[in-house]
């Protein structure tokens, strides 16, 4: 044990369960998903908002349970490349390959694409005649949150947890207490109406469209992984986390979206979509300025909580591939006082306000944010299909296969994610939105060339990606 925790380089057995736990709770940021994703969902299906909430939920159990099966047999920053590796060995070399380098990319964007403008997108939204005075306003405004983002970072992995978990308990009390009380004032305009597909005439094809941004609501929760080699007893404090985290965050986003239908009314939620900050507008009419008020300011920190633990992941997976001579070069493994790659945290920050402020200056940050986040949510969901099918087929080699847990579940988790990707590309969302994918598409191609120039000049170093556990 004590040489893979020197192998390791980080902070082993620092992090408590709770504190993993804040890391997933912080990248998921519920407040913020009522603020970014419930106006876009809303606006397509209407008050059948809550049904695809719920379906999509649905299949993030069945995502988050491969991810608490993997737990409990690796710990590694790898993550999902080490989950790849375990499962199809020596000839899965290109899918442990593929599975770090492309959630590299999903924890990147997530942090620059959800966490960093989709904060400036909300905060425009809250006052347009601050966008419209001053339309440069979110791109310093960008660099100091990142820049934040990336010294709570700098300065280690349990000071930044800590921060996190408080402030997400806090935003998920008041969340619950918030909605419980929405749907009382709707008293009886309580209705089955949301969990239904009654908003868009029983249209089941406009559903399956919106399950992309449904399944999104629930992102980052399965983000606990990349700090296992910091967690105490990893193998179990992992999956407990997980486990909690899911009923936690489930429940959360199901009431909100429920209880901001019913009470705007479930024939009006098109409308809602129209509303500048339709969950402010919402909170201030039927619970008053102050209320509203610390809504905001839970909205603000969850986007901030959301980029700080991006950001963790982000420097983890790709911490794992730099110790291993990959991609990233030595200086990057270079482990501060704080027990972080300090060398690699200032690099992402630096390299998340290039990506930021480029595509903001090109779509808008809204319009960006929603962009960059199709764009890394393939290489998720092709991932935990992956690991799904890699589930069972480790199970079955070492003899502990159960037939549901490792065949069924994960093979019909799968092919919801198969659909889910197809439509992400057909039919594919508005212009510029459906040049997401193609984004993808180009990093996929470069996936796959890269990995044939380690393959043809540094073979041996392919022989090491994926393999480091605890």
């Amino acid at each position: 044990m004590d040489n893979l925790d020197s192998k390791s380089g980080l902070a082993t057995h620092t992090l408590s369960m709770w504190q993993a736990l804040a890391q997933g709770l912080g990248t998921n940021g519920p407040a913020a998903v009522t603020a970014l994703f419930f106006v876009g969902i809303a606006g397509a299906v209407g008050s059948s908002m809550t049904l695809v909430i719920v379906l999509a939920f649905i299949i993030y159990c069945g995502m988050t349970l491969v991810t608490y099966e993997w737990s409990k047999e690796v710990a590694s920053a790898y993550s999902w490349a080490a989950f790849h590796r375990k499962a199809f060995g020596d000839r899965g070399k290109f899918l442990s390959f593929y599975g770090g380098i492309s959630y590299y990319y999903y924890y990147l964007l997530g942090y620059t694409g959800f966490a960093m403008l989709g904060l400036t997108a909300f905060l425009y939204a809250l006052d347009p005649s601050l966008a419209a005075a001053y339309p440069w306003i979110w791109i310093p405004l960008t660099i100091i949150i990142i820049g934040e983002t990336t010294v709570l970072n700098f300065f280690g992995v349990k000071l930044s947890l800590k921060y996190v978990l408080y402030t997400g308990l806090a935003e998920f009390i008041f969340l619950i207490g918030t909605s419980i009380a929405l749907i009382v004032i709707a008293g009886p305009h309580n209705s089955y109406v949301p969990f239904t597909a009654a908003a868009v005439h029983f249209n089941y094809t406009d559903i399956a469209i919106e399950m992309i941004l449904g399944i999104a609501t629930f992102g980052g929760l399965n983000s606990v992984v990349p700090v296992a080699e910091e967690t105490k007893n990893p193998k179990k404090n992992i999956p407990l986390a997980l486990g909690i985290l899911a009923g936690l965050i489930g429940a959360v986003i199901i009431i909100s979206s429920y209880a901001q239908s019913v009470v705007y009314g479930v024939t009006n939620m098109f409308q809602y979509a129209n509303l500048s900050d339709p969950g402010i507008y919402v909170y201030t009419k039927y619970l008053g300025l102050a209320v509203a008020a610390v809504f905001v300011l839970f909205i603000i920190n969850s986007f901030n909580s959301s980029g700080v633990a991006f950001e963790t992941s982000t420097v983890r997976t790709s911490y794992a591939y730099a110790r291993d001579k990959i991609l990233f070069p030595k200086v990057f493994t270079s482990i501060n006082k704080h027990k972080v790659p300090g060398n690699l945290v200032i690099f992402t920050g630096l390299l998340s306000i290039t990506i930021a402020i480029v595509s903001g200056l090109i779509l808008g940050p809204l319009t960006a944010s929603l962009f960059l986040i199709i764009s890394n949510s393939i290489f998720s969901f092709s991932n935990h299909a992956i690991a799904g099918i890699g589930l069972g087929v480790y199970h079955r080699r070492k003899g502990t296969l159960r037939i549901i847990q490792h065949l069924i579940i994960p093979w019909a988790v799968a092919i919801a994610l198969v659909v889910a990707i197809v439509y992400v590309v057909y039919p594919a969302p508005a212009p510029p939105l459906n040049y997401a994918s193609y984004i993808s598409g180009i990093y996929f191609v470069f996936i796959i060339v890269l990995y044939f120039y380690y393959r043809a000049k540094k073979p041996d170093m392919l022989e090491e990606v994926g393999k480091f556990t605890l």
